[in-house]
């Protein structure tokens, strides 16, 4: 099957739902953050023959999409672990972000821009005399580092390694399969960049 305008992936396991302490593994409950251990990314089935998908997009690669394809199954599963995933190379509605081929290397899907990912970070309080208050939350900057090239980066007249500064909520956070994260926006919320 040939799907017009969807990605068909597989995604044998939705969650990270394990962990390995001691040489035991122990199994987490998901439904306390569902966000958390969520796969998002699957093996390649079937390309869609309309969207203009890059030539070397193959099956067998591996596909990094939105989170909701595995929070919502029973909207976008397909069967026997298979699950569509929507492509539109400008619109929102998109929600196939990166290629990882067999090789390791990185295609950019449609406009998407694909950063890298910035940690916001806790600081001690403390007295003057040196007694601890607390913490407190100091959110990371607006700014991050392009990472990969992609239609989004050549509409700006960006490199990779450019550091640009974007709209305040635009840094969606995706996790790849090897466990680095990434964030990933549309141009018009790439506000500015450094030169």
């Amino acid at each position: 099957m040939r799907p017009l305008h969807d990605f068909i992936v597989e995604i044998p396991k939705l969650f990270k739902d394990t962990v390995e302490v001691d040489g035991v593994e122990l199994f987490k409950d998901t439904r306390w953050d569902d966000f958390e251990g969520r796969i998002s990314y699957g093996t390649i089935k079937a390309i869609p023959i309309k969207g203009d998908i890059p030539s070397n997009v193959k099956v067998g690669d591996t596909l990094v999409f939105h989170h909701h394809i595995g929070q919502q199954p029973d909207k976008f599963g397909i069967g026997e672990d298979r699950y569509l995933v929507s492509y539109h190379p400008t619109e929102l509605t998109g929600q196939a972000y990166i290629v990882i081929h067999e090789d390791g290397s990185k295609t950019v899907l449609g406009d998407w821009v694909i950063l890298e990912a910035t940690e916001d970070k806790e600081i001690d309080i403390t007295s003057d005399g040196g007694l601890f208050l607390g913490t407190e939350k100091v959110e990371a900057k607006q700014e991050s580092v392009v990472l990969y090239p992609s239609a989004g980066t050549e509409e700006l007249g960006l490199e990779v390694g450019d550091l640009v500064v974007y709209g305040k909520n635009a840094d969606y956070r995706i996790t790849l399969p090897d466990g680095s994260q990434v964030f990933r926006m549309k141009p018009a919320y790439i506000h500015a960049a450094y030169v």
